[in-house]
């Protein structure tokens, strides 16, 4: 569906570069439409060529990879006033592309999508959208390069305890996930995932229920 006034103007305040079009905005946002999305919704996958470029105004998006044994490692989300920067592969490469990973809603979303073939038209004119997206490949590539690093360098264990530690907010909240979510973000296999916790149960680190984790934090002496 085409954006009306109230979308245009979340879009603007999410996204600031739209703010910078000059003469191109009316154009550009004639470009752009709205998308309402499910929790578990697919957006894309490595099968599918690329089609657009999606900015989220609400919700979340899960990018992931997927082996040939279907097992799934989370690369990176991206929320309010972000956009896939894999797209950008998309955009500077030549013929018909296949997406390198799939992205699918983590939960009920906001998606504004523009064909990737209109996109490309605005993307070589507009310097604050050049910014907008080198400035988003910055920080996502640094993302990517700390899950590379933990994967390689540290143990599964610790890496499971700082993400219960911090999903918790260090104990405050339950965790909701369930182990295969864990482990998909994790980059490891779900069989691991519930080894380990099963070990911190037995040494009262956490409390285990259904699709729930509490953690436990070492009262002080």
């Amino acid at each position: 569906m085409m954006l009306d006034e109230r979308t245009v103007f979340d879009f603007k305040m999410a996204f600031p570069f739209a703010n910078e079009l000059g003469d191109l905005e009316e154009l550009f946002f004639s470009r752009l439409y709205l998308q309402k999305l499910d929790n578990g919704t697919v957006l894309l996958d490595e099968s599918r060529e690329c089609t657009g470029v999606i900015f989220v105004l609400s919700g979340s998006i899960r990018i992931y990879k997927i082996s040939d044994e279907g097992r799934e490692i989370t690369l990176y989300r991206i929320s309010r006033g972000e956009t896939c920067v894999l797209t950008v592969a998309c955009l500077m490469g030549t013929g018909n592309i296949p997406f390198p990973v799939a992205a699918s809603a983590e939960q009920k979303s906001e998606v504004v999508f523009m064909p990737v073939e209109q996109f490309r038209q605005f993307f070589y004119k507009s310097g604050s959208i050049q910014k907008f997206l080198f400035s988003s490949m910055s920080a996502k590539f640094y993302s990517i390069l700390g899950l590379v690093e933990n994967i390689t360098f540290r143990r599964t264990s610790d890496r499971l305890m700082d993400y219960i530690i911090s999903k918790s907010a260090g104990g405050t909240y339950p965790v909701y996930a369930t182990h295969e979510s864990i482990a998909s973000d994790l980059g490891t296999a779900r069989e691991v995932i519930s080894r380990l916790l099963k070990d911190m149960e037995s040494k009262g680190i956490v409390s285990l229920n259904r699709g729930k984790i509490i953690y436990n934090p070492p009262k002080n002496v």
